[in-house]
């Protein structure tokens, strides 16, 4: 090598150097990794005189020893495709109607999106002007196309997704990503790194499917990809990800909803009782029914008596009158909600029949319902902060919602069941006028005054619910709704995982609706023929497996627990204002920077986060607030960037008015509702469903 080939070697060096200080200051996770990472099918190819630099992936050259001209010229082609006044039609922007609950948060959502002076039939896409507020760039390579976007283009939000970490790896020598960083160190702006270390398509989907979901509201709604390389597998599983936009609009929440749960869960713990700890030891192939309420059980229901004796069976929420009405008893009955309603749903039903059944209980349930049962054995929802904050992250349930079925079947498998067959699952229905089973407390068959006006209440909300069509076990299609896809596609993940991990786990679709991909449809007869050659033992079974280890609920320094999270939420508050009140210029830029610096104070959790509570006080205050908030974003820039420039200065200070109202009044509201340590007997929230007006306290 002479010694201008080896000056220019050098160059390369110093900059992945360069690059390493600058991660392990600013970006230690990054440095963590790359700073040992040993590369095995990538390199960067130098060529003696040719100014320019290939990629080399297995052999294979990337960008044919042209890098740098080959991605400035892909990004030309990008902005020309992406002219500052081309409309954005993705989603349309949330109407009054999603913000019907009465309560604190939700009411000043509504009163933000009351100054909105865009209707349906006025909206006609999103206006972005001259930047953009969210960039996601598929694929980093060697990182010039991100350098020189970074330059002529001015974005709010860009996220870095490479699913090939050696690609990244590369680009330490090839761009300096510490000049890159700084240009997104404007007020409002921000940069992320995802990266995937292994680049099968199921870790792909999973990282970028988790990334995209921590973008919300920004994405789905002002997302462009940028697709590096025109890599056509990574565009698709991209596009593909938003087939699940409905399950990450479902997961938002809200503070109200939080709110409720919370107060129901420092109840169930200063009451005292024990908790499901899984029991890996634990192990059983008898069959374990899990008992929905949709409208196929009620032709399953013959054959569940027949083979009663054989089976362990666990009732899911509304699906227990169902089981009773046709004289079955279930070993186990499970309730996930934790609103009112299912008191009143589950008082409704013979008080003994309640009594002799063993409730299986989200932490978060009603404490007014585990008084209807003798025995009550709570579980933890992972996925969620509660059991991080109480310090028993180690013993929560994966994939329990988004509803009771999702939970009975990660309850069965706790419990130690490995074959698992599903009734009443149907995620879809084939009538519009029949969601349910005719036995539920939606259905024909319940006559009780309670049933009637119940059903008369829901009427019109189950109306307004609008029906797509999924594919059904039959080979035609079934029309299912936002919820139930959900819950069909957290019971697909939840499948998926437990068969990669367990080689003895089975799961059985025996529900006449949507087809659940990883869980064979049986019919009648072949349901019968599965479980025809057990004893008659499954009573006795069950009732030994729900008696392995219950522990204690984690009632320690509840006190300075909370006191830990008040000062959490303060601070937290504190942050978000700060972003509010960023700027008073009102263009749609200052309104997406705004949008996103709230975004960011929010979100900025973790052990790098700066913030004075532990991470698990940072991620209960987060799951308090994140619903909310992201509400208020997505109204205000939605509708921000919907609107006529003309009109968006008034509706601007309006949404800041309102959403600043929220921010100020919740350290207080919280006080006055999770702090004072009421009793069951005197305490309104436990007897007031969600659609109620918020009880006076």
């Amino acid at each position: 090598m002479s010694e201008s080939d080896q000056d220019v070697a050098l160059q390369y060096l110093e900059r992945k150097e360069k690059n390493l200080a600058y991660f392990k200051k600013y970006r230690p996770e990054l440095h963590q990794y790359f700073g040992s990472l040993q590369l095995d099918h990538c390199e960067l190819v130098v060529t003696p005189g040719n100014p320019d630099v290939d990629l080399v992936d297995r052999g294979r050259s990337v960008y044919r020893h042209h890098a740098r001209a080959y991605s400035y010229s892909e990004v030309d082609r990008f902005l020309e495709e992406n002219p500052p006044e081309q409309r954005s039609l993705t989603l349309a922007p949330p109407w009054a109607g999603s913000f019907a609950t009465p309560r604190f948060g939700m009411r000043l959502v509504k009163e933000a999106l009351d100054a909105s002076p865009v209707t349906p039939e006025q909206f006609q896409g999103y206006r972005r002007g001259d930047f953009f507020p969210s960039v996601v760039f598929l694929g980093c390579g060697l990182g010039y196309h991100i350098e020189k976007m970074s330059e002529q283009a001015d974005i709010i939000d860009a996220v870095i997704f490479e699913p090939d970490a050696e690609r990244f790896a590369l680009s330490l020598f090839t761009v300096d990503w510490e000049a890159i960083s700084v240009r997104f160190r404007k007020r409002g702006c921000s940069l992320s790194f995802c990266i995937a270390v292994t680049d099968s398509e199921e870790n792909i989907r999973r990282v970028l499917g988790g990334k995209l979901a921590e973008m919300v509201p920004l994405y789905p709604y002002f997302t462009t990809y940028y697709n590096h390389l025109a890599n056509v597998e990574l565009f698709r599983i991209a596009k593909d990800l938003e087939k699940d936009i409905p399950i990450l609009a479902a997961n938002w929440g809200s503070y109200d909803f939080e709110i409720r749960a919370f107060n129901n869960i420092l109840h169930n713990l200063r009451s005292g009782g024990r908790y499901l700890k899984p029991d890996p030891t634990a192990h059983s192939q008898r069959p374990l029914l899990v008992i929905g309420s949709g409208p196929s059980i009620d032709g399953r229901f013959e054959d569940i008596r027949k083979i009663r004796d054989k089976v362990a069976i666990v009732s899911a929420g509304t699906g227990l009158r169902g089981l009773l009405a046709n004289g079955i008893q279930p070993d186990f009955h499970l309730e996930l909600d934790a609103d009112y309603a299912i008191h009143e749903i589950l008082s409704d039903l013979d008080p003994k029949a309640l009594r002799a059944i063993p409730l299986l209980a989200a932490i978060d349930v009603n404490p007014l319902v585990t008084d209807l049962f003798d025995e009550v054995t709570f579980f933890f929802k992972s996925r969620n902060a509660i059991p991080g904050w109480l310090g028993v992250g180690r013993d929560a349930l994966d994939q329990c919602s988004p509803t009771c079925t999702n939970a009975a079947l990660s309850v069965g498998y706790a419990l130690g069941f490995r074959s698992i067959f599903m009734f009443g699952t149907d995620y879809g229905y084939k009538d519009t006028s029949s969601h349910h089973s005719a036995y539920s407390v939606y259905g024909a068959q319940a006559e009780t005054d309670f049933s009637k006006s119940f059903r008369a209440e829901r009427k019109g909300l189950n109306e307004d619910q609008r029906s797509f069509p999924v594919a059904g076990v039959d080979g035609g299609e079934v029309l299912t709704r936002t919820d139930y896809y959900t819950a069909k596609r957290a019971a697909e993940r939840f499948i998926h995982d437990l068969k990669v991990m367990d080689e003895t786990f089975q799961a059985y679709n025996c529900s006449d609706g949507a087809v659940i991909e990883e869980a064979d449809w049986l019919s009648r007869s072949a349901f019968l023929e599965a479980v025809a050659g057990y004893d008659s033992q499954g009573r006795k079974e069950a009732r030994a497996l729900l008696g392995h280890e219950r522990c204690p609920l984690p009632a320690e320094e509840l006190d300075k627990k909370l006191a830990n999270l008040q000062m959490e939420m303060s601070d937290t508050v504190v942050a978000c204002r700060k972003a509010l009140d960023l700027t008073s210029h009102r263009s749609r830029r200052d309104l997406v920077a705004i949008a996103n610096g709230v975004r960011d104070s929010l979100n900025r959790v973790g052990v790098f986060s700066g913030r004075r509570t532990d991470v698990s006080v940072q991620m209960m205050c987060w799951q308090l607030l994140k619903g909310t908030v992201y509400h208020f974003l997505q109204v205000g820039l939605c509708h921000g960037l919907a609107c006529e420039e003309s009109e968006l200065d008034g509706f601007m200070e309006h949404w800041k008015q309102a959403f600043g109202k929220f921010l100020d009044r919740l350290p207080d509201h919280f006080e006055r509702v999770a702090m004072q340590a009421r009793a069951v007997d005197t305490d309104p929230w436990l007897r007031a469903r969600l659609t109620d007006d918020e009880p006076t306290l």
